[in-house]
């Protein structure tokens, strides 16, 4: 195994956003073996660095950051390698009337910071502003519909995924964490099957079918442990430390 990928929230960390002592130490272990680790989140850059610190990134030359879903890679220092297709005004537009004519709430993510638009009467909601407003030349790091059970996207063109309950995320189609992973591995020259991916989300099946193994927190969604090769502890049970040094230590 030369490649290990980690969805962050619910996956490597547990529910009060941390990595757990015994992972960190597994995850430290294997990247001075020469093994690198990826964290693969919905997450900007600018959140996941501190996690990075934690893990001794820099350090570890082979290990970095894949951003927004797949929307962009980091390396190990956090500067940016490569980046898919983003999200633009015109796509912003498009979502925002689809949540507003299926009284959605509707969440906009611009560099790690969010707008919230009430479409829905049953929702309390709490307004966060930009420092500055939407414009034209906008780019946007993804959309979240929230606040229902389910969520009809039939019509809408772009890479839709449930991550929790009540919570959709948008990107931009055929944008995903596995064609990611597909091109990080390849950056690296390292093949697939020497890769290996964590998560429990809708928004990791795509990883979790790509890599070599692709392994579902005991906390994913049913339908994520069925169309993964394993099923390891959950989150808040050391499960991805746990079944690395039984695979790799």
């Amino acid at each position: 195994m030369k490649l290990i990928f980690c969805d962050m929230d619910g996956s490597l960390l547990n529910h009060y956003k941390k990595i757990s002592p015994r992972t960190l130490e597994t995850l430290i272990k294997l990247q001075e073996k020469g093994i690198g680790v990826i964290l693969s989140s919905g997450r900007h850059i600018n959140s996941l660095k501190k996690y990075g610190n934690m893990l001794h990134f820099e350090k570890f030359p082979m290990s970095g950051y894949s951003c927004i879903n797949g929307q962009s890679y980091h390396d190990h220092l956090g500067n940016k390698i490569f980046e898919h297709e983003r999200l633009n005004y015109d796509d912003y537009l498009k979502i925002r009337k689809y949540a507003k004519d299926h009284h959605y709430g509707f969440i906009v993510y611009i560099k790690n910071k969010r707008i919230m638009f009430h479409y829905n009467e049953s929702l309390l909601v709490r307004l966060l502003h930009l420092h500055k407003p939407i414009h034209v030349d906008t780019i946007f790091d993804k959309f979240v519909f929230y606040g229902c059970p389910s969520f009809d996207t039939q019509g809408l063109d772009y890479t839709c995924s449930l991550v929790d309950p009540y919570w959709l995320e948008i990107g931009p189609k055929g944008v995903d964490k596995g064609t990611m992973l597909e091109r990080i591995a390849e950056y690296h020259h390292i093949d697939l099957n020497d890769t290996i991916a964590f998560g429990n989300g809708e928004n990791d099946l795509p990883m979790l079918i790509k890599a070599g193994t692709g392994v579902a927190m005991g906390n994913a969604f049913k339908h994520v442990k069925e169309q993964s090769d394993a099923v390891c502890d959950d989150c808040d049970c050391d499960g991805i430390g746990k079944y690395l040094e039984e695979l790799l230590l």
